[in-house]
């Protein structure tokens, strides 16, 4: 199965005009213990964040499973919280990850969540 193009059927969301105290987070990786991360992009299927320290680059590996907690994300504290992923690529310090499972939302609420 080609979980790549089935992620990328799906609106992702750019958060750059977001001040990036917004969104913030911090995350558990099964290979690296906690990291704190900006969010880059979201889209229900996952995201796209950079790791605040680039110490901190070689705690995530690629198939890690990782646990979000701790989000600012837009000041709106519990979103995301408790949310798994799996990184699927990496970039230096930027990493995408698919959520497992899905957020529970559709595009639109999603979207709307983020103005």
């Amino acid at each position: 199965m080609n979980t790549l193009s089935d992620r990328r059927k799906h609106t992702r969301i750019e958060l750059s005009s977001i001040n990036s105290f917004y969104r913030q987070c911090d995350v558990a990786a099964t290979s690296g213990g906690d990291i704190d991360i900006t969010i880059l992009n979201i889209s229900r299927k996952g995201m796209k964040f950079k790791i605040n320290s680039a110490n901190d680059s070689g705690k995530i590996k690629l198939d890690d499973e990782l646990f979000i907690r701790g989000c600012i994300f837009n000041d709106r504290i519990g979103f995301l919280s408790s949310q798994k992923a799996v990184t699927v690529w990496q970039d230096n310090t930027v990493f995408g990850v698919e959520f497992t499972p899905s957020l529970d939302l559709d595009e639109p609420s999603l979207f709307n969540m983020l103005k």
